[in-house]
């Protein structure tokens, strides 16, 4: 079954919260569910009601360093890392000690593909694995996508955020052509979504049309409540704190989403663009009348605009 990287470089667009309420959901429907929290903050570990980050050893980031020396067969296993959250969720827990691995990781070999080797013998144990990847692209983050059979990308409602898209686009591309052909996008989580406000309405808008047909994005938007910031707090997933909220049906239908892409055929791959680098170039986006002078803004619909071939494969 699918090791999923939850990812995006850019931070605060909803990458753990959505790791815990979709694990959450999975979970509720009968799957076998295992988080992995690759962040050194360990905001993963602490939301899911392990406040003690520190306390908690073998964390992933002393199985990192072990196997990044070559001595993971003479220490403990990431079975012996798992924990049980209060929520019910196995989990195995960062906490400082993964920034040390990630350095540890630069000389090591075949260090691209560490944390693949740690997870390969509980796959077997689990319907899905969910790896909460921290805001870079570095090391760490390349080993999450090594090691993922799909990647869910959580999208902020908001212009900076959306604009993003682009380099975590072109991440993936490098990632398949170098190390992983099988990695997949399971799809594009639009979040924080505030429909009263006509920028957020305009982002959605924009991401929905400008990827139609090449990239899936999946219909279920997480709206701003801030029920999603008080579960942190709590150390409970949204499905626990507030079971009948907006939000935990969302990450219901997001659950249901996510099993059906798994479950669906694979369309056929189809080839990268040549010109990845063209993601970002400059558009206008929209104008300011006058008084205040006409500015040009990058426009998000050049990354995947009229006349650019499907590059990474609908509903991938």
């Amino acid at each position: 079954m699918p090791i999923i990287a939850v990812a995006n470089q850019k931070g605060g667009v909803g990458k753990t919260t959505s790791t815990l309420n979709l694990g959450a959901a999975l979970r509720e429907a009968g799957q076998r569910v295992l988080l992995v929290d690759l962040d050194p903050q360990g905001n993963l570990s602490v939301a899911a009601g392990l406040p003690d980050i520190d306390a908690l050893s073998p964390s992933i980031g002393d199985l990192l360093a072990l196997a990044a020396r070559g001595r993971s067969g003479q220490g403990p296993r990431l079975a012996d890392a798992i924990v049980a959250t209060p929520s019910g969720l196995d989990l195995v827990p960062a906490n400082a000690a993964l920034s040390a691995a990630e350095l540890g990781l630069v000389s090591a070999l075949n260090r691209e593909a560490i944390l693949a080797g740690l997870l390969k013998p509980v796959v077997p144990d689990y319907d899905y694995i969910l790896i909460d990847c921290l805001p870079s692209l570095g090391l760490l983050a390349i080993n999450a996508l090594l090691a993922a059979d799909g990647i869910v990308i959580p999208v902020q409602a908001d212009f900076l955020a959306m604009q993003g898209l682009a380099q975590i686009f072109e991440t993936i591309a490098a990632v398949r052509e170098q190390l992983n052909p099988e990695l997949t996008i399971t799809g594009v989580l639009l979040t924080l979504v505030d429909l009263r406000t006509a920028h957020s309405r305009e982002v959605v808008r924009l991401v929905r049309t400008g990827l139609a047909g090449q990239v899936n994005v999946f219909q279920t938007e997480v709206r701003l409540h801030v029920a999603l910031k008080e579960t942190a707090r709590a150390g409970r997933s949204i499905l626990d704190y507030d079971s009948q909220s907006p939000s935990a049906q969302a990450y219901r239908a997001l659950a249901r989403e996510v099993v059906a892409a798994w479950d669906a055929a694979r369309a056929p791959r189809v080839n990268l663009p040549a010109l990845i680098a063209e993601a970002a170039s400059p558009a206008p986006l929209h104008r300011v009348d006058a008084p205040a002078p006409r500015v040009e803004v990058p426009r998000f619909e050049t990354f995947v605009g009229e006349g650019w071939p499907e590059w990474l494969g609908a509903g991938r």
